[in-house]
């Protein structure tokens, strides 16, 4: 009875780990705006993504600086905007601005309900280098909403917070959970030991399941170029950061699954002396 019972609290406990890292993870990369940008940060210098957020920029920027004057100086200005556009990654204010796209599309996408990207930012900083060129004032771009999809995602993202704040009592019970288990058990040192290889299983099982959510959310055509190549740029580094976090759930199951086994021959060694 107690073999069991130890047994259903360590399966228990291994749920409840896999549930704690998944919302850990979610807390500080996802639900955090400012997490969310230091996750998206290295899409600033993809040449792919570059290239589309480029186009869609200097589209936003030409509309914006030419609106209102004649077809004499708009064929003079969108030159200068072309020309602008196409280095603007390499402007001084660029990371500042490419920090703020991220955590302004972060809030919008949460207050919203839809995943949204906003390249006020971006286009802000064209404004002040096309304005530096023709001798304008610089123009404060605002909001500028490029809808990733158009689906109302609200209840799935209320939901998807509420888990990620989860995570500390998700990793107390588990903790909890495992500390039972082994109270319980006849064999301490082997519970221990099995312990620790479930954890390394559970590793592998997210680790494979986090390349299938990954596939799944790369199936799903966002509704535009910018977005879709965001989103494919986004999903190899969020797989990468999340499976970063597995390996020190892979490096806790070794090392318990090792500590079990050098007490079980250590309790083994006891009783031969005796």
């Amino acid at each position: 009875m107690r073999t069991f019972g130890s047994a259903i609290l360590v399966l228990l406990a291994l749920v409840l780990s896999g549930a704690a890292v998944g919302s850990a993870w979610l807390a500080q990369n996802v639900v955090s705006a400012q997490g969310f940008a230091q996750l998206a940060q290295p899409l600033g210098e993809d040449e792919p993504f570059q290239a589309q957020l480029s186009t869609a920029v200097a589209s936003q920027a030409s509309a914006a600086v030419t609106d209102g004057l004649t077809d004499g100086l708009v064929s003079l200005v969108e030159p200068i905007i072309e020309r602008v556009v196409s280095g603007f990654q390499d402007a001084p204010g660029y990371p500042e601005a490419w920090t703020q796209t991220l955590e302004r599309s972060h809030t919008a996408t949460f207050d919203a309900g839809t995943p949204t990207l906003d390249l006020g930012p971006l286009l802000t900083l064209v404004n002040a280098q096309v304005a530096g060129e023709i001798g304008t004032e610089p123009a404060d771009a605002g909001a500028r909403l490029l809808t990733v999809s158009g689906q109302d995602r609200s209840a799935e993202l209320e939901t998807l917070v509420r888990f990620a704040d989860s995570w500390p009592l998700l990793a107390a019970a588990a903790v909890l959970a495992a500390l039972l288990g082994l109270l319980v058990a006849r064999r301490r040192s082997t519970t221990l030991a099995l312990t620790g290889a479930g954890l390394a299983m559970l590793a592998g099982v997210l680790w494979l399941a986090s390349g299938a959510a990954g596939r799944v959310v790369e199936g799903q055509t966002p509704a535009n170029p910018v977005a879709s190549t965001f989103v494919d740029g986004l999903v190899p580094l969020a797989q990468a950061s999340f499976q970063s976090w597995l390996l020190v759930l892979l490096i806790g199951g070794g090392v318990a699954f090792v500590l079990g086994l050098v007490l079980r021959l250590a309790a083994g060694s006891r009783r031969d002396v005796r």
